[in-house]
């Protein structure tokens, strides 16, 4: 990784293709935003270069870092995989359109995967958001202290099921409420998964409160791709979803801010536990 120069962020929505870009700045990197059409919204990436990119424009994304010298790129934020009709070829597109169709048919990690194969080829290196940004990184241990103690137990069970799960491509989160895992990540995201939990509280179908929500990334997943975030929203929504708090994989989740991230766990009285890896 470069100490200086240019540096491509890739943004989806969000808050944290902004923080990246920051915490870049701070390192004597110069941003510039490529912030996907529909996913990227204006307000979070200001203060920065931002150039809006529609999905399909890859000959004039291509064009843009060759004319600011831009060979490091990450990928940042929430990204919705687009739907083919949704997708306008621009003539840099059409002889890459088999790939790309391939790619959003496929699993996440494999659409990925295609999109970092493209970059590559045209000389341009993907990182790792954290090497950009390592103050974003969630530390180990207990972070913060909730109204309710941690339950080891719970951790464990939620742990072995986000891993299962990361396992065969399917997500990166799972819920345990009295010492059972209620609740898997799917195609709908943590969030999804969070209204889930709530549901079923409302439906009586688990205790009204209690539980765990652990985040992994994804065991043969790659770094520089789709990195598991932890924020105030998430926080918010386990708060609703009656949890006693959250934990995630220390050194391989992204804090949307970490004290703004902390506030939020203190205020609605979570936990928050960073995992060791396992060696």
């Amino acid at each position: 990784m470069s100490k200086g120069g240019p540096l491509g962020i890739l943004a989806g929505g969000g808050g944290l293709p902004n923080l990246v870009a920051q915490a870049a700045a701070r390192a004597g990197r110069q941003p510039l935003i490529f912030a996907l059409a529909g996913d990227a919204e204006e307000r979070k990436t200001t203060g920065f270069p931002v150039f809006r990119i529609r999905w399909g424009e890859i000959g004039r994304l291509e064009r843009l870092l060759k004319e600011h010298d831009c060979k490091e790129v990450v990928m940042v934020g929430a990204v919705k995989r687009p739907e083919i009709k949704d997708i306008r070829p621009d003539f840099g597109a059409l002889r890459l359109m088999p790939r790309i169709i391939s790619a959003i048919r496929s699993g996440d990690d494999s659409a990925l995967k295609s999109a970092a194969g493209i970059f590559e080829e045209y000389g341009v290196e993907l990182l790792d958001p954290l090497s950009v940004a390592p103050e974003l990184a969630c530390p180990p241990g207990l972070l913060v202290e909730g109204r309710v103690a941690l339950d080891t137990d719970e951790l464990a069970k939620a742990a072995e099921a986000a891993r299962m799960i990361g396992d065969l491509d399917i997500g990166q989160a799972a819920v345990a409420c009295g010492r059972r895992v209620v609740a898997l990540e799917g195609a709908e995201g943590t969030n999804g998964l969070l209204s889930r939990v709530r549901e079923m509280r409302l439906t009586k179908r688990i205790p009204r409160h209690g539980g765990i929500l652990v985040k992994c990334m994804k065991p043969s997943q790659d770094p520089r791709l789709d990195i598991p975030t932890i924020g105030p929203e998430t926080v918010e929504m386990a708060r609703e979803a009656g949890l006693d708090g959250i934990a995630c994989e220390a050194g391989r989740t992204m804090l949307v801010g970490r004290d703004e991230t902390f506030a939020a766990f203190r205020a609605a009285r979570l936990f928050l536990y960073g995992i060791r890896r396992r060696p």
